[in-house]
């Protein structure tokens, strides 16, 4: 059974949407609000598998998702706007839906971000992967001093060193917890270690931190 908590400031389609899920036999919702604050009770008072947010401000997504890592976010949008969608996954939403888009898909993507799939729109994937590829950049510099890590990879291996977990990593870069989960991912793949204190050794190795 998956618990999800509602949030929206539109009375007409809050009702709707937890008409929808409270239908569906594998659902249960565990509230239904359009405070942000209560929202954070919510989480706090309640596990809560996934998070359906119609129109969240992202600051308090991206606090939501901060503090409540293990929760899943689905945010509704206006439609595939591509600020809006790169934006709201940025402040940690795992998957971004149209307002206007079928029942069946909602109950879909909660399904699939709680199974730990993203759920995008096929109009946002140009400008996702054009973002990946300007992050993916290589420093500048001679051969034997490149590093394949970005500026933000080394930011988040710095923060490594010293010990920070993904959550607090998360919280010093202003990024969420899934985007720092990826770059500390990306470190070990591109380090070619093992864990997190091969990766730092390696990156010490390589004059990449000061131990």
């Amino acid at each position: 059974m998956t618990t999800v908590a509602i949030y929206s400031a539109d009375p007409v389609l809050r009702r709707s949407l937890e008409q929808l899920l409270r239908g569906d036999p594998t659902m249960t919702v565990v509230g239904v609000t359009e405070n942000p604050s209560t929202m954070l009770r919510l989480m706090n008072d309640n596990h809560v598998d996934a998070v359906l947010a119609d129109l969240p401000p992202l600051k308090y997504l991206a606090d939501w998702q901060i503090r409540h890592a293990e929760t899943a976010f689905v945010v509704l949008t206006y439609g595939y706007n591509d600020d809006v969608g790169l934006d709201a996954l940025h402040a940690g939403a795992l998957g971004i839906l149209p307002r206007l888009v079928e029942h069946s898909e909602i109950v879909g993507a909660i399904k699939a971000v709680t199974n730990g799939l993203a759920v995008l729109p096929r109009e946002l994937l140009p400008t996702l992967l054009n973002a990946v590829s300007d992050a993916d950049a290589t420093l500048d510099g001679n051969d034997a001093a490149r590093t394949p890590l970005t500026a933000r990879e080394l930011e988040v291996l710095a923060a490594m060193a010293n010990g920070a977990s993904n959550k607090a990593i998360a919280r010093r870069l202003g990024i969420s917890f899934h985007t720092a989960k990826f770059h500390v991912a990306a470190i070990l793949a591109k380090l070619n270690a093992d864990s997190r204190t091969e990766a730092v050794t390696r990156a010490a190795q390589l004059g990449l931190v000061m131990l």
